[in-house]
């Protein structure tokens, strides 16, 4: 059954902050859903490398974002001097006439190139992480009995990941907070323990729309818009869904996750003791 989003709220929202200002959640699921999105470079900021090319990476003992030297200048990092690059396949390529007399460009094989260098042999100005006020990515880490691991992907695209009760950030993620609040939000609504039959009915498509929806109104609610790219997260959203629309119980558990994800950060009311 497909619910309207409107009918899911105000009734559904929890009352969190206690005043006026109470943003309406329905609206912002309703935006996320039907407002046009923009894909942003989030998600292309490095190239994708070939599993073969992967897999010398991880020989090489690679286990983190890897760039050529241009790229890295290009996002304002630099190169340590002494360190030693990387290498990886890459073709040899010639131009051949078809049989219509035009010059085709084709592989006529392979070398080894020492090119790329990994994120810890660069430097650059790292911003403070951002705290918003009232509330604490660490108190929720520790309110949800979650944990934070040690990035281990070479492919730089990937924002984050999660597993059981552990997530992992990527150390030069564009938004570090959305991306904690989204693998959050994965752990919280147990997407990282269902069960393989869970999964198949609670495909991949809804999972991550869930995750996205949960750090959208998340982010919202925390006053921290502009720590993140709205437009991109709606196309992140609308691209999982695809011809697919989630029903009344997959909105529901977004709320709920935002929810618990909020209050986890949160400390307890002056008057209230916090729980041990």
């Amino acid at each position: 059954m497909v619910v309207m989003v409107s009918e899911l709220l105000p009734s559904s929202r929890p009352d969190l902050l206690g005043d006026a200002n109470k943003l309406d959640w329905g609206e912002l699921m309703k935006e996320a859903l039907e407002m046009p999105g923009q894909r942003g470079n989030t998600y292309n900021r490095f190239y994708t490398y070939s599993f073969l090319n992967q897999l010398a990476l991880s020989m090489q003992g690679v286990a983190e974002p890897v760039a050529t030297y241009k790229r890295w200048q290009e996002m304002d990092r630099q190169v340590l001097k002494g360190s030693k690059a990387k290498a990886i396949l890459r073709p040899v390529m010639f131009s051949k006439e078809n049989e219509f007399g035009i010059k085709e460009q084709r592989i006529g094989g392979f070398k080894w190139v020492r090119c790329l260098f990994t994120l810890s042999e660069t430097e650059g100005e790292d911003l403070p992480p951002y705290e918003p006020p009232e509330w604490s990515r660490a108190r929720a880490l520790a309110s949800l009995a979650i944990q934070e691991i040690p990035y281990t992907n070479i492919v730089g695209n990937v924002q984050g990941y999660s597993t059981n009760r552990e997530f992992a950030v990527n150390p030069i993620a564009a938004y570090p907070l959305k991306t904690t609040i989204h693998e959050l939000g994965h752990i919280v609504l147990k997407h990282t323990v269902a069960e393989p039959e869970a999964r198949t009915a609670n495909h991949v498509g809804i999972g991550e729309f869930q995750a996205e929806a949960t750090a959208y109104l998340t982010m919202n609610e925390l006053g921290a818009r502009d720590q993140m790219d709205p437009a991109e997260s709606r196309a992140y959203i609308q691209t999982w869904l695809g011809k697919d629309r989630p029903d009344d119980s997959q909105m529901r558990a977004v709320f709920t996750a935002t929810d618990q994800i909020l209050k986890a950060g949160r400390s307890a009311p002056k008057d209230e003791p916090e729980s041990e």
